[in-house]
C-alpha cells in the first residue's frame, strides 16, 4: 500500500458547491485544498466560501507514512509547530477508495472528543468532524460533507 498513491489521490482542490447549492439551509459552501510540500508531506486548508481561502477555519501540516499496512496521517500545526499524536488519522485502502478515522479516543479539541470520518478516491472527498462530550455532539456537523475534486471553484 504505497503512500505515493494515497498522496496523489488526496492532493488537490475540493469544493462542495453541488451539495451546498442543493440545500443551502443544511450545507455550508466549503472548500478544501491539500497541497504537497514534499513526497510524503502535505498541507491542508479548509474554509467557508464566503470567508475566502485566506481565512481558513482549519489549517494543518501533515506527514504521511505506512505502519503495518495502515496509512497514518500526522496532524501538525503550520511549520511543524506542534504535533498531538492522539489526533493523527489512520486510513485503510478499501476497493477504490481510502477510509479514515481518528487514531485514538484521546483527541480532545474545544472540549470534545474528536470523531472524524473521511473517505476519498481522487475524485471525491467525504468527511464529517464532530466533538463529543457526555454522549452528545458539542461541536461539528451531523451531516457528511461531500466535496468534488476540481481544477477550479464550482458554481460561484
Amino acid at each position: 500500500m504505497p503512500t505515493s498513491d494515497f498522496c496523489n489521490k488526496l492532493e488537490g482542490f475540493y469544493d462542495n458547491w453541488y451539495q451546498a447549492a442543493s440545500n443551502p439551509a443544511k450545507y455550508a459552501h466549503c472548500k478544501l485544498r491539500w497541497e504537497r510540500i514534499s513526497e510524503n508531506e502535505l498541507t491542508s486548508k479548509q474554509w467557508y466560501h464566503y470567508m475566502g481561502e485566506e481565512n481558513p477555519y482549519r489549517y494543518k501540516w501533515h506527514k504521511v507514512f505506512e505502519q503495518q499496512g495502515i496509512i497514518i496521517v500526522q496532524n501538525w500545526t503550520p511549520n511543524w509547530g506542534e504535533h498531538n499524536h492522539c489526533c493523527d488519522m489512520m486510513f485503510f485502502a478499501v476497493n477504490d477508495y481510502y477510509d479514515g478515522k481518528v487514531k485514538t479516543d484521546a483527541c480532545i479539541i474545544n472540549g470534545g472528543m474528536v470523531k472524524s470520518t473521511v473517505k476519498f478516491n481522487g475524485t471525491y472527498y467525504k468527511s464529517r468532524d464532530q466533538g463529543w462530550r457526555d454522549d452528545e455532539v458539542v461541536w461539528g456537523s451531523e451531516v457528511i460533507y461531500e466535496f468534488q475534486k476540481t481544477d477550479k471553484p464550482l458554481g460561484v
